[in-house]
């Protein structure tokens, strides 16, 4: 079916591309201690790229019920579309690379409902408080060829298990979670962190307004590295809008930092081999001990810069088009454990999570937000949860001010990140 498509879009255009995706998506949610959710859902779609005349259009479908309907749409939309100056890629025997896990099949609901419940009993034998829990786990494939004469497919498949104890009276609180390709399970010790950190929740500090020193956890890490990940855009950069404008091979963070894409992380979510305009993937190291080393390109910016495209082009949806991103990142973990770093705190903050992370001049770097979930640190112990409290400044100024790397990373699905402690962060309290 997609060989007759692109054949017929192949006669029709200079170029042409099918993109198709098919993903089986199951998910289980208990709230306050009760089943309240158990749904499945399937969704599919197929998208044509062409390029005519040197400009390029896209069409796309959820049911091919008439493919030179498609053909004429994407046509249209060519007359009409941006100018480029690529070719599509010839990728042939790309690593294999073992995405799919077949266990994930044997995955029952009535099985993960007794797992929740033996949750909720051993979180509500501890502690009061409302408990949510939840599971979600699904298979999916997708593919791409090309009138180069690329053709490539991958399956996959994933799980994911969260337990959260939420702050009275807030939305927000505190949890616990997991993620890989099957069946994963969330052990006591799990379990008893978090039941420990919301006894200590129970007192609520207002920090004081000045700088201290912070504690980011990996999830709070985000409100940091989405700055260098807006500003490491090929657009951008393009453009001439990005602050890391020619920095390439100029210190940007502190020596502590390495970040790097690791397509072949097979626990990370995003592992492939090829991206999905058919580009092999390959290690990509963005940051090295502080120095800004690359970016992302797809194959469009990355003929625009007169560079090589290096795999990063992704797709939100079959409606949209590829554009460059580089995820399964992971940060390279340091030498200091999380009770090492807490210890050496006389007065500061641990962030789980913030509010607001996209605020400020996000591509220039600047956050202000707030800690939706974050404890104070008194004399080397965690005293309490912080309330009222607001962090602010420069992502690039401190990520500069790094102290210590914690000697481990967690994985969030997309990214593989540590805690890391910064100094002088100004912190503000109510």
């Amino acid at each position: 079916m997609m060989e007759k498509l692109l054949k017929l879009a192949s006669l029709a255009a200079d170029q042409a591309e099918v993109y198709y995706q098919e993903e089986t998506v199951d998910s289980l949610a208990f709230s306050d201690g009760k089943l309240d959710n158990c749904d499945s859902a399937l969704s599919s779609g197929i998208a044509l790229r062409v390029i005519k005349n040197g400009k390029m259009g896209l069409a796309h479908t959820r049911n091919l019920l008439n493919r030179e309907a498609l053909v004429k749409q994407a046509l249209l939309s060519a007359e009409n579309g941006v100018e480029v100056d690529f070719l599509f890629p010839h990728t042939q025997d790309p690593p294999r690379l073992e995405l799919y896990r077949p266990s994930i099949e044997t995955i029952s609901k009535e099985n993960l409902i007794e797992k929740g419940n033996r949750i909720i009993d051993y979180v509500r034998a501890r502690i009061e408080g409302q408990i949510n829990v939840s599971f979600g786990y699904g298979t999916g494939s997708s593919g791409i060829l090309n009138s180069a004469g690329t053709e490539l497919s991958a399956r996959f498949s994933g799980f994911s298990t969260q337990a959260m104890l939420v702050f009275p009276g807030t939305g927000s609180g505190l949890f616990t979670f997991k993620t890989g390709r099957d069946l994963l399970e969330l052990q006591e010790a799990d379990l008893d962190e978090l039941i420990e950190l919301f006894r200590l929740s129970q007192n609520e500090i207002v920090p004081p307004t000045k700088k201290l020193p912070v504690i980011f956890t990996p999830i709070s890490l985000f409100a940091l590295l989405s700055r260098f990940s807006a500003a490491s855009s090929p657009v951008n950069i393009y453009n001439r809008v990005s602050p890391l404008c020619g920095k390439l091979g100029e210190q940007i963070v502190s020596e502590k930092l390495s970040l790097n894409r690791e397509p072949f992380d097979l626990e990370l979510g995003s592992a492939a081999s090829f991206d999905d305009e058919g580009t092999p993937t390959r290690r990509l190291t963005l940051i090295d001990r502080g120095v800004f080393s690359a970016f992302p390109t797809d194959l469009n910016y990355a003929a625009k810069m007169n560079l090589e495209p290096n795999g990063c082009a992704v797709r939100q949806s079959v409606e949209s088009l590829p554009m460059a991103h580089a995820g399964n990142l992971a940060l390279a973990p340091g030498d200091a454990s999380m009770a090492e770093m807490i210890s050496g705190i006389k007065e500061g903050i641990l962030v789980q999570f913030l509010m607001g992370a996209h605020s400020g001049n996000v591509l220039y770097g600047d956050y202000s937000v707030g800690v939706s979930t974050g404890f104070m640190v008194e004399n080397g112990r965690i005293t309490g949860r912080v309330k009222d409290c607001l962090l602010s400044g420069n992502a690039y100024e401190t990520l500069s001010n790094v102290e210590a790397v914690e000697n481990k990373a967690l994985n969030l699905g997309s990214h593989k990140l540590p805690s890391l402690l910064c100094k002088d962060v100004s912190v503000a309290g109510k």
